[in-house]
């Protein structure tokens, strides 16, 4: 063995904590954590909101929130640290930033500081024409500022990184991307990298080693539900139904006054059986949210027909003819609203802040259940809020003294007070904490099972939508890519798009390079192919149509049978 092994191997950590305990006041918010992160090793530190995850890095930078206190002892090499947000001056010139940056760590002059920057970005997989570094962040898109810091951050080649909440903002597919890219670095370079955020943020993928901080210990982390709640029941006969389903939204004239219109909803087909789950899979800009307002009419959709039990809605919803404004019910839209019921992402401010909850649902009966007599309301609206996971004597509270946790749970309320036989669920438990979603989704589908209700479920977080359901659709640029049941979207999706998106879900690196095009930039042919591992010359001629690749499973891809290096 050589002096120059034994004096490596007898070298310090880059980060080492003994005993560190953080108190804001009497709240403990680390409890004696002994921490050791070596070179090129990337730990992944998870916490809900508030479990003190950004007052760990701030001590561990030297930079303690205020009216924190810290104890015990904590030793880094030189650091930085990227705030939680990313911030960056939103209208200085990216150039001048990355000078101030890098000059200020390294003496660089600013041709030197953007050449490293460059080099930065390379190591992120920006490409050279997305290089903007005479624009303001504010002009950029979130992802290509997310890969500035991160570049900005190889630049400066620090001997610890911390990254608070990195790219918490972005859709799964490209910030797993990037925080694969960035691990990559840190590994290749020897540099320590702690990365910090909520359970659902993707860290655990790129991270070679997971803490979790609970009760202000640093623990391991808690396994993740990955079966359903309880074993599915088979549904029944179809009884909603969506044929070549559009909408549109009109934009301003175009030259010469010609009308325009910006299409987001491409001919969707869908069924739905009675006691089934369909989870409708997408990020952003896919219309999953569109198709999950279509079906309720919430707008109507401006083509297609949505039929519910023999009963077209869209009809049902279109203005009265003349002689018909006292029809009160006209179609049975009524009937409908009891029946189908949403799930709104933002319970809060579904809710009129000035009425009690009481209130507002003795209204909803009203409505909707003229049939039940006045006397029983208060009755049903307490089974309800019991059923909904919360006491009778929410009823008497207002909406703002309401957790968004329990306003989630009032919505859920709210929603089956009408005995509904569908709810349409658009992203319901995304504000809300890793352990409380886990909370009101067991709720939701104990109620779903309950009542035998069927459910529609859209939302981004691939593999804990299909976890609970019978089938799943995929959903890009307004487009069933694919569809089929959920075990196989769980286990073996062809579409290159679902790949990527389960990838994501565990944390793994998605096989697609880039951003999602604009709705307003989409390109010729399969909305998928600037990004696609598949894509080929023809890609850019035609739109893929949905075909049937095997019983119940179908798949919109010119070259889902072909192999990425084909």
């Amino acid at each position: 063995m050589t002096d120059a092994t034994v004096l490596g191997a007898t070298k310090p950590a880059p980060v080492e904590t003994e005993a560190l305990t953080l108190m804001l006041g009497d709240r403990v918010l680390l409890d004696r954590a002994t921490l050791r992160v070596e070179r090129g090793q990337v730990l992944a530190i998870t916490g809900g909101a508030g479990s003190g995850k950004t007052a760990l890095l701030g001590a561990l930078a030297g930079q303690l929130p205020a009216g924190v206190d810290m104890a015990g002892s904590a030793r880094i090499d030189g650091h930085l640290l990227i705030a939680q947000g990313g911030r960056l001056a939103p209208r200085r010139p990216l150039a001048l930033q990355v000078a101030e940056v890098v000059g200020h760590h390294l003496g660089l002059d600013l041709r030197s500081s953007l050449r490293r920057m460059a080099d930065g970005l390379d190591r992120m997989g920006v490409p050279a024409a997305a290089r903007r570094f005479d624009l303001p962040p504010e002009q950029l898109p979130e992802s290509l500022r997310w890969a500035c810091l991160f570049a900005m951050a190889v630049a400066v080649g620090p001997a610890v990184l911390l990254a608070d909440a990195p790219a918490a903002g972005l859709d799964p597919t490209v910030r797993l991307r990037l925080l694969h890219r960035l691990a990559d670095w840190a590994r290749a370079d020897g540099v320590a990298l702690i990365l910090a955020g909520r359970p659902e943020d993707g860290l655990v993928g790129p991270a070679d080693r997971v803490l979790a901080l609970r009760r202000a210990r640093l623990l391991p982390p808690n396994p993740a539900r990955t079966e359903p709640l309880a074993p599915l029941e088979q549904p029944g006969a179809a009884r909603l139904h969506a044929r070549g389903l559009g909408m549109s939204y009109p934009l301003a004239p175009g030259p010469g006054g010609k009308a325009r219109s910006l299409a987001v909803l491409h001919g969707i087909d869908l069924d739905l059986r009675t006691g089934e789950t369909l989870a409708l899979l997408g990020e952003t800009g896919s219309a999953k949210a569109t198709l999950a307002r279509s079906l309720l009419c919430l707008p109507p959709p401006t083509a297609g027909a949505v039929v519910w039990m023999g009963r077209d809605l869209m009809a049902a919803t279109a203005p009265p003819a003349a002689g018909d404004a006292n029809d009160l019910d006209r179609g049975g839209l009524r009937r409908a609203r009891r029946d189908l019921q949403p799930l709104f992402p933002d319970p809060a401010a579904s809710f009129d802040p000035a009425m009690t909850l009481g209130t507002q649902f003795g209204l909803v009966l009203e409505s909707l259940r003229p049939d039940i007599a006045a006397d029983r309301r208060d009755h049903r609206i307490d089974e309800a809020l019991e059923e909904a996971g919360l006491r009778p004597e929410a009823a008497l509270r207002w909406p703002s003294a309401l957790s968004v946790a329990e306003a989630a749970h009032a919505g859920l309320a709210r929603a089956i007070l009408s005995e509904p036989r569908v709810l349409v669920a658009d992203e319901p438990a995304s504000s809300l904490s890793a352990e409380e979603r886990e909370t009101f989704l067991d709720t939701l589908m104990a109620v779903r099972d309950r009542r035998r209700l069927s459910l529609v479920l859209a939302t981004e977080r691939y593999d804990e939508g299909l976890r609970d359901a019978h089938r799943g659709v995929v959903m890009l640029a307004g487009r069933v890519v694919e569809s089929a049941d959920a075990g196989t979207l769980r286990t073996a999706p062809l579409h290159p798009y679902s790949r990527a998106m389960l990838a994501a879900a565990h944390g793994e690196r998605p096989a697609l390079e880039g951003d999602a095009p604009s709705a307003f930039a989409q390109p010729a042919g399969c909305p998928l192919r600037r990004r696609c591992p598949l894509a080929r010359e023809f890609c850019a001629q035609a739109v893929p149509t949905l075909e049937e690749v095997a019983p119940g499973h179908h798949v919109a891809c010119h070259y889902w049978d072909t192999p990425a290096d084909g």
